[in-house]
């Protein structure tokens, strides 16, 4: 406090008159010096700057060393850093070729597909993951993602299906059969588009659906929009609709086990009993497919059903039984309808 006072202070006016103060207060007698008071102040400050030079000397030593030390110790770090710069880069090559792996694993899993198929004496009940229900009828397929992505929940279905679908009005449900494709924002419907028809079948229950197709520029067009109790028929290849009002369930009983025929030609009835009863069941006269049979069939086997269509219709029918192929497999049982 004392060199930092008169480092600061002494040399100015106020604190000159406080030295000189002091000084004259000291009796003569007690001061053994012959050199004035400014005199001994010039020395003081000599010996103070003096005092501050050394130590500012002293200060840089240590400073220098100090800098040595750093030289060398990051010489070391240099020379450590250039021996596990190899692995270090493979550590961290690895680790970023995991970290990228995981995320594309996570990428890939949200665009991997599901495909459950219903067997030929089966009706088979789907669960998507958005909440919406799919009912498989006989030899029918479903595939769809395991998680839905994008601007729309796309499904594709071969054969026949019942479609419960969860609202979502910013992310409309979009199935694709065949040529067309199904779209609906939250709605149940029956979608018939079996591989080997020449037709789609659309039968809506509540809700609004449309039919659309796509275009070769990869645009969409509207062909039809359906209001509850319609049913439609797309035939295949030529963008031709027809449409009517139904009023019963006959196009989406077999939901329930139940095979409904209102007026229906024999030869669609022939198609419908051919895929329940995974059989295949041939016309021989041709005059019999302008009949129309009305019927419902409950838990009926093959030979009850078609004991009951000789007795509604002048038809005869045999039955064959299933022969064994070479590769051990069996052929499917053959039906011939004949006039009676």
């Amino acid at each position: 406090m004392v060199l930092s006072w008169f480092r600061d202070s002494a040399s100015r006016a106020d604190g000159r008159v406080i030295l000189h103060r002091i000084w004259e207060e000291f009796p003569e007698n007690d001061i053994n010096v012959t050199t004035d008071l400014d005199s001994i102040l010039d020395r003081i400050h000599h010996d103070i700057n003096k005092h501050q030079t050394v130590q500012l000397m002293e200060n840089a030593e240590n400073d220098l060393v100090r800098y040595n030390r750093r030289q060398y110790f990051l010489k070391i770090l240099r020379n450590a850093a250039a021996v596990l710069i190899i692995p270090v880069l493979g550590l961290t090559s690895f680790f970023t070729f995991k970290y990228f792996s995981a995320r594309t694993d996570q990428a890939s899993a949200s665009q991997a597909y599901n495909e459950v198929f219903s067997s030929i004496d089966a009706i088979t009940k789907v669960s998507l993951p958005d909440g919406s229900n799919v009912w498989l009828n006989h030899s029918s397929s479903l595939r769809y993602p395991a998680v839905f992505n994008g601007k729309s929940r796309k499904v594709e279905l071969k054969g026949e299906g019942y479609f419960e679908v969860a609202n979502n009005p910013k992310l409309p449900f979009l199935v694709i059969a065949e040529e067309i494709q199904v779209l609906a924002h939250g709605t149940t419907f029956n979608i018939m588009a079996y591989p080997d028809e020449d037709k789609v079948e659309t039968s809506l229950i509540n809700g609004s659906v449309e039919l659309v197709r796509s275009l070769p520029d990869g645009n969409t067009i509207t062909l039809y929009r359906m209001n509850p109790t319609d049913y439609s028929i797309y035939y295949k290849g030529n963008d031709v609709i027809l449409t009517k009002t139904i009023g019963d369930n006959r196009y989406f009983s077999w939901k329930e086990g139940k095979l409904i025929f209102t007026a229906e030609p024999m030869e669609e009835v022939v198609k419908k009993l051919s895929r329940w009863f995974n059989v295949d069941i041939k016309i021989k006269d041709p005059e019999l497919r302008n009949l129309t049979l009305t019927a419902t069939f409950v838990h009926e086997t093959l030979p009850q059903v078609m004991e009951l269509l000789t007795i509604v219709s002048p038809v005869r029918y045999t039955i064959s039984k299933r022969e064994e192929n070479n590769d051990g497999t069996f052929t499917r049982t053959k039906v011939i309808i004949r006039r009676r």
